[in-house]
């Protein structure tokens, strides 16, 4: 026992003996004076301590702060990141000091060298002290390097907005605002810290040009024949600051007959001349009816960029949007037939579902009342009976030859029960019809259409009545719209 005793006291007696016989190492010089620098080299001080006694944490910290010291020399905001390699089990630091300092691109701190390094242990502290050299020469031209970097990141924001301001003071708006949307765009991808106010700033400039403006109407036609082309343009007229402007992209929406009968809307962009002056014409309308065409400052493909800005910015993307869409004007016109300026006369024949005529006219009165209702010149003759025993040409022949010097149009064909249901006291009526519009001098057909309507009621000769009627009614609507 006394053996395993002893060793633990000759131990502690050895380290007291060579604790007093082994001076402690004094720091050197440059821990607390660093090296002044010269033409050739820039030096940088590094402390870090560890209360673990963690000797490479502590040189981790300390070569963090030369990283931040050659930054804040270097004067341009910067993000560091540092890496250390080959560190021993035992302490003995030897590293390669990395850092990538981040603009845009990367950046490398080369001419780098750690040219010491002091270690000193208090209890579990231990602090690392590290020395670090620059080339002077090298320490400049990145220092030059960086700031012409972030020169450029500024100028990329900066350019486009100078440039907005001039045209703004040349009265040239829309040029202005464009450049301003430029500006705001850089501003929204940039990691600057005052990115988002030049972002603000710039979408204020952006709609303040905007507003500046204006678009108004000029002149245009009033009413157009169906089919027949417009007699004049349609004409507006920009200015920006109460001066004509010059190449603004101008769109037109307008509604076009497709072939399947249906309305579609189109648009055509143009710009307007020295005079700030946009004219256009639309294809000849294929319908009857009020219309319009619009007119407005087409800045779409320039705010479209922007609908990817962030959250927080586009409440400035909605206000610029805001004032493109007002720089609006809009013309509205009538599409006429020339029918209801041609004598026409009906002649419309009701029959039962045995092909007997009734002696009603409910189908041909439908008709009569639209075309009345909307201006036209029409008329109905009495039925003849013979118009389902001759061939169209033939009832034509006998229509022109009795009413030829009068009437220059006819409306013809027949409209029967095509079904008649009872359901205890209701009664369903279904009737359809087979009508035609033709011009009596030449046989031309103008309008052919086969359609069906249905009434319900209770009492069957007013329902019936009421189906032929409402046929008739079904009919005027599609005359009045499609007859040129």
């Amino acid at each position: 026992m006394k053996k395993f005793i002893l060793i633990p006291v000759i131990i502690a007696a050895a380290a007291g003996f060579f604790s007093c016989a082994t001076p402690k190492p004094e720091a050197p010089e440059w821990v607390a004076s660093p090296p002044a620098d010269t033409s050739e080299y820039t030096y940088f001080l590094g402390v870090g301590s560890d209360t673990s006694g963690d000797e490479g944490a502590a040189a981790e910290e300390a070569q963090s702060l030369i990283i931040s010291e050659i930054t804040k020399y270097i004067g341009v905001r910067v993000v560091s990141a540092t890496t250390s390699e080959a560190r021993d089990a035992y302490g003995k630091f030897e590293a390669e000091l990395v850092s990538v300092i981040t603009e845009t691109s990367q950046a490398r701190l080369s001419g780098l060298k750690l040219k010491d390094r002091w270690v000193e242990t208090s209890g579990d502290t231990v602090n690392v002290y590290l020395l670090a050299e620059y080339s002077t020469s090298g320490l400049a031209a990145e220092k030059n390097r960086l700031e012409e970097l972030f020169r450029e990141k500024q100028e990329v924001i900066s350019g486009p907005e100078q440039d907005g301001d001039s045209f703004s003071e040349e009265n040239k708006s829309y040029r202005a605002a464009v450049k301003y949307i430029e500006a705001a765009l850089a501003a929204s991808n940039s990691d600057l810290e005052n990115a988002d106010l030049k972002f603000e700033r710039n979408m204020t400039k952006a709609r303040n040009s905007v507003e500046q403006i204006d678009i108004k109407k000029v002149s245009g036609p009033d009413a157009v024949y169906v089919g027949e082309k417009f007699g004049e343009d349609f004409v507006v007229k920009l200015t920006a600051g109460g001066k004509p402007a010059e190449g603004l992209p101008v769109t037109v929406s307008y509604k076009e007959l497709r072939e399947n009968g249906r309305k579609t809307v189109r648009t055509y962009t143009l710009l307007t001349d020295s005079e700030g002056i946009a004219a256009f014409t639309p294809p000849a309308p294929g319908w009857v009816g009020t219309e319009r065409v619009t007119f407005f400052l087409d800045m779409r493909a320039v705010l479209e960029p922007l609908e990817n800005v962030s959250f927080n910015l586009l409440q400035y993307v909605d206000g610029l949007e805001q004032a493109v869409n007002m720089r609006r004007t809009f013309f509205d016109y009538d599409s006429i037939s020339k029918a209801v300026e041609i004598p026409t006369c009906v002649m419309v024949m009701d029959v039962d579902r045995s092909g007997n005529p009734l002696n009603k006219t409910d189908t041909a009165s439908g008709i009569l009342s639209e075309l009345s209702d909307s201006g036209f010149s029409v008329f109905m003759i009495p039925v003849d009976y013979r118009m389902t025993a001759v061939s169209d040409s033939e009832l034509l022949a006998i229509v022109r030859e009795q009413y030829g010097n009068i009437y220059a149009r006819m409306i013809f064909g027949t409209a029967e029960i095509s079904s008649f249901e009872e359901n205890g006291s209701a009664v369903i009526v279904k009737v359809t019809g087979k009508i035609k519009a033709v011009d009596l001098a030449s046989g031309k057909i103008l309008f052919s259409s086969t359609e069906q309507k249905r009434a319900q009621g209770g009492n069957n000769p007013a329902t019936i009545s009421a189906a032929f009627t409402s046929l008739g009614r079904m009919y005027g609507e599609k005359l009045v719209s499609d007859l040129p």
